[in-house]
């Protein structure tokens, strides 16, 4: 019998489910079809002790196939009267909707296919993809393996939560869930194949809380002159307009400060994506505030706000916060680095 995880354990685990959102890489929802269903499943099959829980891969697959199911039918564009499959995968199509596609196509309901012989095929055929898939990567935060949910290992057919992770499933379900579904939507409307159906004007959340686009462009053109037309990351010339990216990224700190602005290569401000960039561009971020003060004080939009002071003071959290979770940082595209005891130094 293992004791309910304390109160710090418990935090420890929702820093690194925050982690998983924030560095987890994510080109198809099946993690976030994996976290789900492993949230409910605890529900459903744990207790409120601190024991490790086994979950068989097949009550895995037949989650996926309950989640996919809704979402593989044709949706309405607000747009227009077409209705289309929306696409889960940045490539072709996740093979888990199709598959799934193929069993509401053959049966009535999803009560009819649970009970067909095609049911145990299917679920035979999704648990293969789960374990090649995304059931071994949804630990792998920017390239670094972080055991948090389970031992990468099979045991009888399933796997293991480790002790004290069903409880905190259990124990924060409907934040976990939130979170899933909150980015799994972000997720699909972010995939280029989908963005022509939704069209440019129907994130509500992009309304309300998002930065304006007549924002990036009037710092754009400051951004250019006080980099020299330079990358802010990769330091080689951006020849094209680049792109306005929040050096503490908007999913920590979702506020517009005329000092978190650089400008980057679209490829290297994808790749960083909401990731903290590592101490080298730190410390030229701190650099640059100082040296071009006059110029980002000056600079007057209407959503945007000048304030050194506040832009420091959030950096310090963000960094620190990291490093106490041995959060990964950005270095340059396709490398990730520990985030090192520097930054403090850089921001005292």
């Amino acid at each position: 019998m293992n004791a309910v995880p304390s109160a710090k354990t418990q935090l420890t685990f929702l820093n690194q489910i925050q982690r998983l959102f924030d560095e987890g890489e994510f080109v198809a929802t099946y993690k976030f079809a994996l976290l789900i269903a492993l949230t409910e499943l605890s529900v459903e099959r744990g207790n409120e002790s601190g024991n490790a829980l086994h979950l068989p891969l097949a009550s895995i697959s037949e989650k996926f196939i309950e989640l996919y199911w809704k979402q593989i039918k044709p949706y309405k564009s607000i747009l227009t009267s077409d209705q289309i499959v929306l696409i889960q995968n940045f490539g072709k199509q996740a093979a888990i909707s199709n598959l799934v596609a193929k069993l509401q196509n053959d049966y009535k309901s999803f009560t009819d296919a649970k009970s067909s012989k095609e049911w145990p095929r299917t679920v035979n055929k999704i648990s293969r993809i789960i374990e090649t898939m995304p059931l071994w990567k949804i630990q792998t935060l920017r390239r670094q393996k972080v055991i948090f949910l389970f031992n990468e290992n099979l045991i009888n057919g399933g796997i293991n939560l480790l002790p004290g992770v069903a409880y905190s499933l259990r124990q924060f379900n409907s934040f976990i869930l939130s979170l899933s579904r909150s980015a799994w939507i972000k997720h699909i409307k972010s995939n280029p194949q989908n963005q022509h159906f939704f069209g440019t004007e129907t994130d509500l959340e992009e309304f309300m809380f998002g930065t304006e686009r007549s924002s990036l462009q009037a710092i754009r053109g400051l951004l250019t002159d006080l980099q020299d037309k330079k990358c802010f990351y990769c330091q080689s010339p951006i020849r094209t307009t680049g792109a306005v990216d929040h050096f503490i990224p908007w999913s920590r700190y979702p506020r517009d400060i005329t000092q978190n602005f650089v400008l980057a290569h679209e490829n290297c401000n994808r790749d960083k994506s909401d990731l903290l960039a590592a101490s080298k561009h730190l410390e030229r971020w701190r650099v640059r505030n100082e040296r071009y003060r006059n110029s980002l004080e000056l600079f007057i939009n209407t959503s945007s706000i000048s304030d050194e002071l506040t832009s420091i003071c959030v950096a310090r959290w963000a960094y620190g916060h990291a490093y106490s979770i041995s959060a990964q940082s950005w270095l340059e595209r396709g490398v990730t680095v520990p985030l090192d005891s520097a930054y403090a130094e850089i921001l005292a």
